[in-house]
């Protein structure tokens, strides 16, 4: 009896030793390559861009007195120099210029036009080149942009 107990554990044994030696195998190829541990960073209908600053629209009149774009500039032409995609993203090409939306402005912000914001972006003028996370946004209305970018860093 003791000897068909002992087989029978090692026969449940057996599967559990086996599974582990192959779990272990999948964890050490994902040590060795960091691309399959980690999921991409881009979030889905974004890009990470880097870009510069071809043109700055004048700013926009618009009834609401607490938008920001109704105090400074927040459209440009970005001519995009380098893209990565999250999925979902619409393709563009080194060099393709877009029309873009900056949220913040593209003015330095300031407590007076943000209060409520803890980050801080030193504005931007032609010529400069940034690195940005861009949204993309379906736009119904043409004349609208259908990129959007809410904050950037200074290349």
């Amino acid at each position: 009896m003791i000897k068909y107990l002992r087989n029978l554990t090692l026969l449940f044994l057996l599967p559990v030793f086996f599974i582990s030696i192959n779990c272990s195998k999948e964890v050490t190829k994902e040590k060795a390559d960091p691309q399959l541990a980690q999921p991409n960073k881009i979030p889905p209908g974004h890009a990470e861009i880097i870009g510069k600053i071809m043109e700055i629209e004048s700013v926009v009149n618009t009834t609401n007195g607490n938008d920001p774009c109704s105090k400074a500039p927040c459209l440009a032409k970005v001519m995009i120099e380098s893209v990565d995609y999250g999925a979902g993203f619409p393709t563009l090409n080194k060099n393709e210029k877009i029309k873009v939306k900056f949220s913040f402005t593209l003015e330095p912000t300031t407590k007076e036009m943000f209060p409520n914001m803890d980050e801080s972006y030193p504005g931007l003028k032609i010529g400069d080149k940034f690195k940005a996370l861009v949204s993309f946004v379906s736009a119904i209305n043409s004349d609208k942009p259908e990129f959007i970018i809410y904050g950037y860093s200074v290349n």
